[in-house]
């Protein structure tokens, strides 16, 4: 199985450090909890991970040719377009064309009511952006998942829709989970705690 490897990774913000020569095997297969303190650099895990941020120094390998999806606070969706608008314009920017059908499938399996493709996203509560959110990241149907505080301003019915997914994609993906959730916690197969 692939994994994500950090060799010696340091990085701060200024004066603030927030890892030290770490050295991480992120392998594949399982869900990874990443845990810790506000402030103790789960989302910049997630970040260097990705290749969204570069550490100091130090390296952070990627497996060749896998491709990444993400649930993140900072994730944006287009207010202007409806959910099932936003679903085939992320799908397509990754080279996937969602018949209607997949779409409401990928709606019926994170709990988006049918009538809710038809409504403009600057209409959605959090909870229903959230949801649309985990229906593109299944739409592009990512190798590595980076998953930020996933099931925040979800119901019940959202965050259990949410683990049976993760739960069915782990043997087949990467996938990080930053969280300070206990339920959450609770999904993963190993669990990193911040600092290291």
């Amino acid at each position: 199985m692939t994994a994500i490897e950090f060799r010696d990774v340091s990085l701060s913000f200024g004066r603030r450090e927030i890892f030290r020569h770490a050295t991480l095997n992120l392998r594949g297969g399982r869900v990874i909890g990443v845990v810790g303190a506000n402030g103790a650099g789960k989302s910049t895990l997630l970040k260097l991970a990705g290749k969204i941020i570069a550490p100091d120094a130090g390296t952070v390998a990627l497996p060749e040719g896998l491709t990444i999806g993400a649930v993140t606070p900072e994730m944006k969706l287009y207010g202007a377009l409806t959910g099932a608008e936003n679903l085939a314009f992320f799908a397509r920017l990754r080279g996937k064309v969602l018949s209607p059908e997949k779409i409401f499938e990928l709606g019926r399996r994170v709990g988006l009511e049918a009538q809710a493709f038809d409504v403009l996203a600057e209409n959605f509560s959090t909870g229903m952006r959230q949801r649309l959110k985990f229906a593109v990241l299944l739409a592009v149907d990512a190798d590595i998942w980076l998953l930020d505080e996933p099931t925040a301003n979800l119901d019940d019915d959202g965050r259990e829709k949410f683990f049976t997914e993760i739960r069915d994609a782990a043997p087949d993906k990467i996938i990080l989970l930053a969280t300070n959730d206990a339920t959450e916690v609770g999904i993963c197969d190993e669990v990193i705690r911040l600092p290291l």
